[in-house]
């Protein structure tokens, strides 16, 4: 039986440092795009990253859903990342979460736009109630 888990124990912590690897070689790629993306265009004024600041109203916060919250908005504006700040529409961006009901197992979370911020990092603030 020792011998079992320490061979599984083994194989996962092979598998572990594979995407270990894997992670760091993607990080060394992105970040020779990012810099020659950046060095051809110096002029535009570029989205780069996405921030999710959540309000909750009450004491509603939950560790677990406040992470699958982040994570909806963030994939709600992944289209964001590389555009021109120029070019992008407030009203549209605004109404993307703004007045959305979203469901975490048997809880239902709306969600209301509180503030915008665009500059190289894309920064939304979000207020969240719990509904009953």
């Amino acid at each position: 039986m020792s011998t079992l888990v320490s061979y599984r124990i083994d194989k996962y912590h092979e598998e572990i440092m594979l995407l270990k690897t894997r992670i760091e070689e993607s990080d060394a790629k992105y970040n020779k795009l990012k810099e020659s993306f950046d060095s051809m265009n110096k002029k535009k004024f570029l989205v780069s990253d996405i921030q999710v600041f959540l309000i909750f109203k009450g004491n509603e916060e939950d560790d677990f859903d406040k992470m699958q919250l982040e994570k909806y908005i963030k994939d709600r504006y992944q289209d964001l990342l590389w555009k021109e700040v120029k070019s992008i529409d407030m009203d549209l961006v605004v109404k993307l979460v703004d007045e959305d009901i979203y469901r975490i197992e048997n809880k239902n979370y709306r969600l209301g736009v509180n503030r915008v911020l665009i500059s190289d990092v894309f920064k939304i603030w979000v207020t969240v109630k719990k509904i009953d």
